[in-house]
């Protein structure tokens, strides 16, 4: 009888996790928004993304403020990029800045056109960033009705991002027409 109700509980866990809902991205749009942050090339490892964070929040006090609560991550492809090679990318850690004036040395600008994204929520660990992205890039995209943008990426981290990794959430933007 145990062993009944042990099997009878593994099913319905299975079962409810192959009906469980996926994430649905909302649609979204931004307008025209000015960047200052740092950029790291070609980042290859999670300590990448640390060293730029750590870059980032050494002068983020110093640029101007803005009403936008949040810092972004911003992933991008650069003049070397060539589709099927190693390279090619870039990574910002940026606040969104009122005017490119009167920056401190050192930061980098971007500036993002107006665009239409989706815009889906990680929640959980950054050590799980990567099965978003894949659910994103494997399973949604390819399976949707968006046309994908190759442009600028934005990763959004705003009051929800805590350092509880398993209560956080951040918003990942994609481009798309």
């Amino acid at each position: 009888m145990k062993a009944q109700v042990f099997i009878l509980i593994v099913l319905i866990t299975l079962c409810s996790s192959l009906f469980a809902e996926t994430p649905k991205p909302r649609e979204d749009k931004l307008d025209e928004m000015l960047f200052a942050g740092v950029e790291i090339q070609n980042p290859q490892s999670p300590e990448d993304y640390a060293k730029a964070w750590e870059a980032f929040f050494q002068v983020s006090y110093k640029l101007p403020e803005s009403d936008n609560e949040a810092y972004f991550g911003i992933t991008y492809y650069t003049e070397d990029y060539v589709p099927g090679e190693e390279g090619g990318q870039a990574y910002m850690v940026a606040a969104p800045v009122p005017s490119l004036d009167e920056l401190p040395e050192g930061v980098v600008t971007r500036k993002i056109p107006a665009r239409k994204y989706i815009v889906f929520e990680h929640h959980g660990p950054m050590e799980k960033v990567g099965e978003t992205y894949s659910y994103i890039y494997r399973d949604f995209i390819p399976n949707g009705s968006y046309d994908v943008i190759y442009a600028d990426t934005l990763e959004r981290y705003d009051h929800r991002f805590m350092e509880d990794p398993d209560d956080s959430i951040f918003e990942i933007w994609i481009p798309v027409q």
